[in-house]
C-alpha cells in the first residue's frame, strides 16, 4: 500500500472461477499464482489537505491495471520470497501413484476385457489426447457401471487395439513417467498407446521394434494392427524387410501367409530372361488391384485356384479367360485354362479384353531403372505395395506385398506360350516357332522396351496445360500447401521433365491457352483470393510478362484458344459460380465481353471444337452438372447439346483424332477414372475406355497424336503421374516405348545414377557388409559378392545373391570409365557424360545400338555400378 501524487494505492487478489482453470495438472500448479487476478485501487482524496487522508466508500473508485511482474531488484527490495522444491514433482506423481495403488481419492474406472482399473482422470487426461477428449465430453458412456465395485464412479470401457497388459503398462506410465516392459508385451503397449494417442510411448515402442527386427519376426511386426497409420514405422519395417527378404521369404511367418498363384505368359524365351523382377511384381499387383476395386473380387476368391495372366496392348496384365479367340497366343495352354476357370464357380466377367502385342515386350519401372526417386503418392500407396521380391529358380519368383492394407505372398511363375499353329499371317514381328524362338533374333524381332511415363517434379492439380512446340507445357496447380508458380515441360521423345522460368505470380486452379507459340495464363487463385491478372509467356527472353486484367476476378475458368483469341469462360468468383465470359484479342490486348452461359458453372470442361467453344459439366456450387452448352462465335449465342452420362465437375476435355473427349473429374462424391467420348453421328456421349488411376481437377493436352491426362487428384492423394490415351490400343496406359533415339540418354541417366550411390557408398563406413571398398580404384574387379545391387522397390540391397551373381552377372558392355572421368561426371551432373572419352563413347553408342537389350537388362538391374566400378573397355 502506498500513496503517490495525492492517491492512495493498494492491491488486491481476486481468484478466478474454476472454469477458466487449464485441466492439466502442470497447467494448474504453474497458474496457481496466474488465478489470482490483481486489481489496483487508486483512493484520491476530493480535498486532500481538509480530509487528511480520510476517506469515504462513495469517494472510491477503481480501476484494473495491466500485470506487469515486477524484476528481480523490485521483488528484493519488496521482501520478495523465491522458492523452488525440485522434489515437488517427482513426490507429486509419487503420492498420486501410492493413492492409485490404494483407490484413494480415484475418480473414473477404465474396463477392458473383465479387468477394472481405478485412475484419477486429471492424470490420465494430462498424458493420452484421446482420454482428455473421452472425459471432457463427460457423455461417461457408463457402459459397465454395473461391474465396478465403486458404483459411483465413472465407467469407461476400452475396446478396439487396447489389452489388458498393455493399458495397466501405459497407467504405470503416467503416473511415474516411466516404462518398463518386457519384448514380449512391446506390441500389446505399442497399439495401446497409438489407439490413446501417447506420441512418445508410440515413437518410442516403434523405435525399440525396429532395433530388435529379426527375420523371423519383421513378419509378424509388420502385420501388427492400425500399423498402417504410421507411415514412418511402416517404412522402417518394410526397408528391413526388402534388405533381408531372402531370410524373411524362409520364415514360418512369410510362409504361413496367404498366397495367391499367378502365371504369366511371354511369347519368347528371351522376353523370360529379361525379365525385372520388381516391375513384373509391380504388374501383378497392378492386376490384383483392379480385379479387388473395379471387379469387386475378394481375395479369398482370387486365392481359390491360379491365375494365367498375359501382357495387353495397354502394357496391363490381363487375365487369359478373356483373351480374344482366334489369336496366335491362344494356344492349347490358353484354351484348358479357358475351359477350367469357366467351371469355377466364382468366375465373373472381367474388363473388355485386349490382344496380345504382335512383338515380344519389356516393361520397366523408373524405380526400377534408378533415375527417378519414388513419387509422395507412391509412397503414400502403402495399402498396395511391392515390399520385396526375389527370384526362386529359372522362371520363379515369389514376392511380398499389400492387398489393400493387408499382407499377401506372390507366387509368380513364368511360362513360354508356343502357340499350336503357325499364324496365318506371317509377320516379321510375330515368332511363330519354336525353333525362332532360342535363335539369335534380329533386330525386328528384338522385345520391344516400355518404360514408365515420366512423372512431374511433385504431385499437383488444377494446373494449366498445353501443347507448345510438340511438348507438353504445365504450369502452375496446387498441392496440399500452396498454389504454385512453377513451370515445366514434359519431352515424350526423351521422355523427361525439364523445368523453365516461374511464372510472375502463383496460380493455382488455372487455365492456359497459346496462340502462336505464346503461352497466356489467365486468371486462377494464388491461395488467398481470385485474380485478375493475366501473364504471357515472351518468346523473345523467356520470361512472364503482364498484360491487360480480367473484367472479373476469377479462378477454376474454363480458357482455350479460338481463331487467333483466347476465351475465358465462367469461373469461380469467391462465392460461386458466374455466368460472364470474355475474349482476349491478344494483338488489342482489351479483354471484351460476350454473350453470358446459361448456367453459372466453373470446373467446368472447355476446350475449342468444330469451330465452336464446347462448355461441359463442372459445378454450380452446390451440384455436380451433366449439362452442356456450346458457343457459336458467329452468331453469339450458347445453346444447350447433349448432357452428359454422368454429372461431373473438374474435368479435362480435349479434341483427339476427331473426337471429343471428357476425362476424369468428380461426381461430387468420388473421383472418377470414366472417360466420355462425344458420337457426332448419334449427338450423344458414349462411354470411352478408362483411366489407369480417378483423376478429379485433372488437365488434358493432345501432344503428338496422343491425349495426356496430367496431375489431379485421386481421392486420396494428389498426382503427379502422367498416362496417356494410346490411339493403337484406344486404351489408357502409363508407359511409353523406348527409341533407339533416346536409349543413350536412358543408360547415361542410369550411369550418373549409379556413380552417385557408388560416391555415397564409399563414403560411406560399412553400412553394409556389400558396401563398394576399392576406393575409387577403376582397375581393380569387384567380386560377385561385393557388388551392391539396388533395383529393389525400397532402394536396398537384393534379397538373392545367388541369383544376382548368375543373372546380372556383368556382360561385355565397351565403356570406358577412367578414374579422373568418373570424379567430373559427378562433380558436374548437368553436363553431358564426361566419363568415357570420344572413342570410347562412339563405341558405347554403336554397341548400345547394336544390343540394346543386353544395356537394358543391366539398366533393370542397375548394373551401372559394376560397369562404373570395375569394367573397361580397352580402345586400341
Amino acid at each position: 500500500m502506498g500513496r503517490q501524487g495525492g492517491e492512495i494505492g493498494f492491491t488486491i487478489k481476486t481468484r478466478r472461477p474454476a472454469s477458466c482453470l487449464p485441466g492439466s495438472l502442470r497447467q494448474m500448479r504453474d497458474d496457481v499464482d496466474s488465478g489470482l487476478e490483481e486489481r489496483d485501487i487508486r483512493v484520491t482524496p476530493p480535498n486532500e489537505t481538509a480530509h487528511k487522508g480520510l476517506l469515504t466508500s462513495s469517494e472510491v473508485r477503481t480501476r484494473h491495471l495491466v500485470d506487469i511482474p515486477l524484476e528481480n531488484d523490485a521483488m528484493e527490495s519488496c521482501g520478495y520470497l523465491k522458492f523452488t522444491d525440485e522434489g515437488m514433482k517427482s513426490n507429486v506423481l509419487q503420492s498420486l501413484s501410492t493413492m492409485r495403488k490404494n483407490r484413494l481419492f480415484c475418480d473414473v474406472v477404465l474396463l477392458v476385457d473383465n479387468t477394472e482399473i481405478h485412475a484419477h482422470r486429471n492424470v490420465l487426461a494430462c498424458v493420452s489426447p484421446h482420454l482428455m477428449e473421452l472425459f471432457s465430453t463427460d457423455a461417461g458412456t457408463l457402459n459397465g457401471s454395473a461391474a465396478a465395485s465403486d458404483c459411483k464412479l465413472p465407467c469407461y470401457r476400452l475396446n478396439g487395439l487396447i489389452t489388458k497388459h498393455g493399458l495397466m503398462f501405459l497407467v504405470e506410465y503416467a503416473y511415474t513417467g516411466s516404462l518398463e516392459v518386457p519384448d514380449e508385451m512391446i506390441r500389446d503397449v505399442y497399439l495401446a498407446a497409438w489407439q490413446l494417442k501417447i506420441d512418445s510411448v508410440v515413437k518410442e515402442c516403434a523405435r525399440h521394434l525396429v532395433s530388435e527386427l529379426e527375420p523371423d519376426i519383421c513378419i509378424e511386426t509388420r502385420s501388427l494392427p492400425g500399423i498402417e497409420r504410421n507411415r514412418r514405422f511402416v517404412q522402417e519395417v518394410d526397408g528391413y524387410i526388402a534388405k533381408h527378404f531372402h531370410l524373411v521369404s524362409e520364415t514360418a511367418g512369410f510362409l504361413q501367409l496367404p498366397c495367391i498363384l499367378i502365371e504369366v505368359l511371354y511369347q519368347t524365351r528371351q522376353e523370360m530372361l529379361h525379365v525385372a523382377e520388381s516391375s513384373l511384381g509391380r504388374l501383378v499387383i497392378a492386376w490384383i488391384r483392379r480385379q479387388m476395386l473395379e471387379e469387386d473380387v475378394s481375395v479369398s476368391s482370387l486365392l481359390e485356384r491360379s491365375h494365367m495372366l498375359y501382357l495387353a496392348l495397354d502394357n496391363s496384365l490381363q487375365d487369359c479367360a478373356d483373351l480374344p479367340p482366334g489369336q496366335e497366343s491362344e494356344s492349347d495352354l490358353v484354351q484348358d485354362y479357358k475351359r477350367l476357370v469357366l467351371k469355377c464357380p466364382s468366375n465373373k466377367k472381367h474388363r473388355k479384353s485386349l490382344k496380345t502385342p504382335g512383338r515380344p515386350r519389356m516393361i520397366l519401372y523408373n524405380r526400377d531403372i534408378g533415375d527417378r526417386v519414388e513419387t509422395p503418392e507412391q509412397a503414400m500407396e502403402m495399402d498396395w505395395s511391392l515390399i520385396g521380391c526375389s527370384k526362386l529358380s529359372d522362371h520363379s519368383y515369389v514376392a511380398l506385398v499389400t492387398l489393400n492394407g493387408n499382407l499377401t505372398r506372390l507366387s509368380i511363375q513364368l511360362r513360354l506360350n508356343l502357340p499350336t499353329t503357325p499364324s496365318p499371317i506371317n509377320t516379321p514381328d510375330v515368332m511363330s516357332t519354336s525353333v525362332s524362338r532360342d535363335e539369335d533374333l534380329d533386330e525386328g524381332q528384338q522385345p520391344e522396351l516400355f518404360c514408365e511415363v515420366a512423372t512431374m517434379s511433385a504431385p499437383k492439380c488444377g494446373l494449366g496445360v498445353a501443347e507448345l512446340g510438340g511438348k507438353l507445357f504445365v504450369c502452375g496447380g496446387y498441392d496440399r500447401a500452396e498454389c504454385l508458380r512453377s513451370v515445366e515441360v514434359y519431352c515424350p521423345e526423351t521422355n523427361s521433365w525439364t523445368q523453365q522460368s516461374n511464372m510472375g505470380e502463383a496460380r493455382g486452379r488455372v487455365q492456359i491457352a497459346v496462340i502462336d507459340g505464346i503461352v497466356y495464363a489467365v486468371g486462377g487463385c494464388n491461395g488467398t483470393t481470385e485474380l485478375d491478372s493475366v501473364e504471357y509467356l515472351s518468346k523473345l527472353d523467356k520470361k512472364w510478362k503482364k498484360m491487360c486484367k480480367l473484367p472479373l476476378a476469377r479462378s477454376n475458368a474454363g480458357v482455350c484458344a479460338l481463331n487467333g483469341q483466347i476465351y475465358c469462360i465462367g469461373g469461380w468468383n469467391g462465392q460461386s459460380g458466374i455466368k460472364q465470359c470474355d475474349v482476349l484479342r491478344p494483338e488489342d490486348n482489351r479483354w471484351t465481353s460476350i454473350a453470358t452461359l446459361n448456367i453459372g458453372r466453373y470446373q467446368a470442361g472447355v476446350t475449342a471444337y468444330g469451330g465452336r467453344l464446347w462448355v461441359v459439366g463442372g459445378s454450380d456450387a452446390w451440384n455436380c452438372l451433366g449439362s452442356v452448352e456450346v458457343y457459336d462465335p458467329e452468331t453469339n449465342q450458347w445453346t444447350y447439346g447433349a448432357s452428359l452420362l454422368t454429372a461431373r465437375r473438374g474435368c479435362g476435355l480435349a479434341e483427339f483424332n476427331g473426337k471429343l473427349y471428357a476425362v476424369g473429374g468428380s461426381d461430387g462424391t468420388h473421383s472418377l477414372n470414366s472417360t466420355e467420348c462425344y458420337d457426332e453421328e448419334s449427338k450423344c456421349w458414349i462411354a470411352g475406355p478408362n483411366l489407369t488411376t480417378p483423376r478429379s481437377n485433372v488437365s488434358v493436352a493432345v501432344v503428338q497424336n496422343r491425349l495426356y491426362a496430367i496431375g489431379g487428384f485421386s481421392g486420396k492423394t494428389f498426382l503427379s503421374t502422367v498416362e496417356y490415351l494410346d490411339p493403337a490400343t484406344n486404351e489408357w496406359t502409363t508407359f511409353v516405348p523406348q527409341t533407339r533415339a533416346n536409349i543413350e540418354s536412358v543408360l547415361e541417366n542410369s550411369l550418373r545414377a549409379a556413380l552417385q550411390n557408388v560416391q555415397r557408398s564409399t563414403s560411406s563406413t560399412s553400412s553394409s557388409p556389400d558396401h563398394l571398398s576399392n576406393g575409387g580404384r577403376g582397375d581393380s574387379a569387384t567380386s560377385g559378392d561385393e557388388q551392391q545391387h539396388t533395383f529393389q522397390p525400397i532402394q536396398t540391397a537384393p534379397s538373392n545373391n545367388e541369383y544376382n551373381r548368375q543373372q546380372h552377372s556383368p556382360k561385355v558392355v565397351n565403356v570406358s570409365t577412367a578414374t579422373t572421368n568418373k570424379s567430373a561426371l559427378l562433380e558436374d551432373e548437368d553436363s553431358d557424360v564426361t566419363g568415357v572419352d570420344d572413342e570410347g563413347r562412339s563405341k558405347c553408342v554403336k554397341a548400345a545400338h547394336e544390343n540394346s537389350i543386353i544395356l537394358l537388362q543391366q539398366l533393370a538391374a542397375n548394373k551401372c555400378t559394376e560397369i562404373a566400378n570395375g569394367s573397361h573397355h580397352h580402345t586400341s
